[in-house]
């Protein structure tokens, strides 16, 4: 009995085919470079960056001034003479504007003399908190990523 060569063929392409499936799901194949290409690259260990850290918040710090006494007396000298005015010369009239402009001027003064900064927290790579101090506002906000550089905050 003689087989047509298109059936002795086909069975041969199937043995071979089956063949190479085999090797390929038992390893004995070496990977194709475009199954390489396809995986993420392996994990790199990081070094870690001692001076980075993410942005916890952002702060206006005001410091309330303190009075020299200069307003106080500015405030009082100012006020008793208006107290004189309004009172039509009575001394009561003139120290209640004595007593008055003495607390606005010392109010005043302070006021003036009140310092403003913002601070930003940074909590850093190994868990402590740093503050940074800048004098006007900070493009920063809470969830950025920076490093410590100089004392300053630069983009990590």
């Amino acid at each position: 009995m003689r087989i047509h060569p298109l059936i002795a063929g086909a069975a041969a392409s199937v043995i071979v085919l089956s063949g190479v499936g085999v090797a390929a799901i038992t390893g004995v194949l070496p990977r194709s470079e475009a199954e390489k290409a396809v995986q993420p690259p392996p994990a790199v260990a990081k070094k870690e960056c001692a001076d980075c850290g993410v942005v916890v918040a952002v702060k206006l710090i005001e410091k309330k001034g303190e009075g020299t006494g200069l307003g106080a007396v500015v405030g009082g000298v100012a006020g008793a003479v208006v107290g004189h005015e309004i009172s039509h010369g009575r001394d009561a009239g003139t120290v209640v504007g004595a007593a008055g402009g003495a607390f606005a001027g010392h109010q005043i003064e302070r006021q003036a003399r009140t310092t403003r900064h913002y601070e930003v927290q940074v909590r850093m790579a190994d868990g402590q908190l740093r503050n940074v101090k800048y004098d006007t506002a900070p493009a920063w906000k809470s969830g950025d990523k920076v490093r410590l550089q100089d004392g300053k905050l630069v983009s990590a």
